[in-house]
């Protein structure tokens, strides 16, 4: 079920981050938040290891460490699938 769920807000946190979503909603979202937000939000909105952090706060009922955990698997998929060019 773990592993399912990390997958899951995997799933979605790239969604939100990256991709623009139904009817362009992601897109418009993280627009309006980098053109109106604080910066610091504003750099979260296209990172989806910062969603994936808060995302997983739906499997709170699991505990804290199971929520630390699905983030950080998800930081770590992330993260290998992220090929920068630098």
């Amino acid at each position: 079920m773990l592993i399912l769920t990390a997958l899951a807000v995997y799933r979605l946190s790239t969604d939100l981050a990256w991709e623009s979503g139904p009817f362009d909603i992601y897109a418009r979202m993280r627009g309006w938040v980098i053109a109106h937000g604080p910066r610091w939000m504003a750099e979260g909105v296209s990172c989806p290891i910062c969603w994936s952090f808060w995302l997983s706060l739906v499997a709170l009922y699991w505990g804290p460490i199971e929520w630390l955990g699905i983030a950080g698997a998800v930081a770590f998929v992330a993260r290998l699938t992220t090929h920068d060019s630098d």
